[in-house]
């Protein structure tokens, strides 16, 4: 109906708006209704369902807690591999030719397909490191 595709288009919205935010839905539903967008917690789950079949959007899942999946937004031309930044939680796309040429050699030369949602890079952005790079001290700076 029309007004589930509004839902569904509120909740893409909302991903659309923070493409480097990945979030739970539970998240994303508290990030609606402060909003004043009243749309219930089993809506939101399924909007997320189904625009994550069509492939709207990306799951990642932490193999080694019981935290619940985050999703986030992917836009159409986005490339299978990211890079997940272990002190904020950024997710970012790799969509550069370097990265498009890799995946065109594992694919050509080795037969293999990346599985995207296992494709995360760990390690840490710009500002992280920045940050960690300033907490240290002067004498902890020069033994590394």
């Amino acid at each position: 109906s029309d007004y589930r595709t509004r839902q569904r288009e509120a909740v893409l919205r909302h991903f659309a708006s923070q493409p480097y935010r990945p979030m739970t839905a539970d998240e994303v539903h508290q990030d609606l209704s402060r909003t004043g967008l009243h749309i219930g917690r089993t809506t939101v789950y399924r909007c997320i369902s189904m625009l994550y079949e069509k492939g709207s959007l990306i799951a990642f899942k932490d193999q080694k807690s019981s935290a619940p999946v985050k999703y986030q937004h992917r836009p159409q031309d986005q490339r299978r591999m990211s890079m997940r930044c272990s002190g904020c939680g950024m997710v970012a796309a790799l969509s550069c030719d370097a990265v498009n040429e890799f995946e065109k050699h594992l694919n050509l030369d080795h037969g293999f397909a990346l599985n995207e949602e296992e494709c995360l890079l760990p390690g840490l952005c710009r500002d992280c490191r920045g940050t960690r790079e300033s907490s240290l001290t002067p004498e902890a700076k020069g033994n590394q």
